[in-house]
């Protein structure tokens, strides 16, 4: 399991912590899922969270509705760690919340489901939004060891900080302009949280011409340190596709 301490310090974290991302429906937490079980597969141990309220990624890893136990929904948890009142805790000590309010996949990675954000005071910043921005920053990763987390659709959550502290940002996108104008903004965003390896992954790709077309509307100064083409099939990304950025971000070859 992914050892736990305090760590107070910003911009990026020791270790290997990927932030992914992307507009609704472009497979973001299909793609998220497959890289935390080949992880595992490759001998890692990975913390996945789920930070989209829909919990999408939970049920991808073949997690039941009985199995799920939110941390957003553990309100003795909250009140322990965070406060309510009118006094919230801006630095609360999460060194347990793996051991306390995790569960274990059945491929044997360790799974943080946030729930549904919602509000629980009256003030400028809820308690949920603090655990979820704290998770990070309390997790010492190995060198064999890595975490995942699924984000909101959108990049919203970015403005809110949700991203500080990660090593990578993967945006994924469809090759469609929408898409990709919402990829290429959350890429800015992460640059200004210092996520310095920002990569992006186009998904659903149908024909060369497509790819081409993404390729245009992103433009030359894209500030992605890699692209990643993924073509469509009917189950989702391919194991290809996803070996490929597993070997990346591993660092076992050059990027794509």
């Amino acid at each position: 399991m992914v050892s736990e301490r305090r760590i107070r310090r910003r911009g990026p974290l020791p270790g290997l912590r990927i932030l992914v991302s992307g507009k609704g429906g472009v497979g973001k937490t299909t793609l998220t899922a497959l890289l935390a079980t080949s992880f595992t597969g490759a001998g890692f141990s990975v913390l996945a969270i789920d930070a989209d309220p829909q919990e999408d990624l939970a049920y991808a890893l073949g997690c039941s509705q009985s199995m799920i136990t939110p941390v957003t929904k553990n309100r003795q948890y909250l009140s322990e760690k965070i406060g309510g009142g009118g006094v919230i805790s801006l630095t609360p000590d999460l060194s347990d919340l793996a051991s306390r309010c995790g569960i274990m996949t059945p491929s044997g990675i360790r799974l943080l489901v946030m729930g549904t954000v919602e509000s629980a005071g009256t003030g400028c910043l809820c308690p949920e939004n603090t655990l979820i921005r704290g998770i990070v920053r309390q997790v010492k990763v190995r060198e064999d060891e890595a975490v995942l987390m699924d984000t909101p659709a959108g990049f919203e959550h970015l403005g809110r900080g949700l991203g500080r502290g990660f090593s990578h940002l993967i945006a994924v996108t469809e090759p469609t302009e929408r898409a990709i104008r919402t990829a290429s903004r959350t890429a800015a965003l992460a640059a200004e949280l210092g996520i310095s390896d920002r990569r992006l992954a186009i998904n659903k790709v149908r024909s060369d011409e497509e790819y081409e077309t993404a390729m245009a509307i992103l433009g030359p100064d894209h500030g992605f340190s890699a692209i990643y083409r993924i073509p469509y099939t009917e189950n989702g990304p391919g194991s290809g596709a996803v070996l490929t950025i597993l070997s990346d971000l591993c660092g076992k070859k050059e990027s794509a």
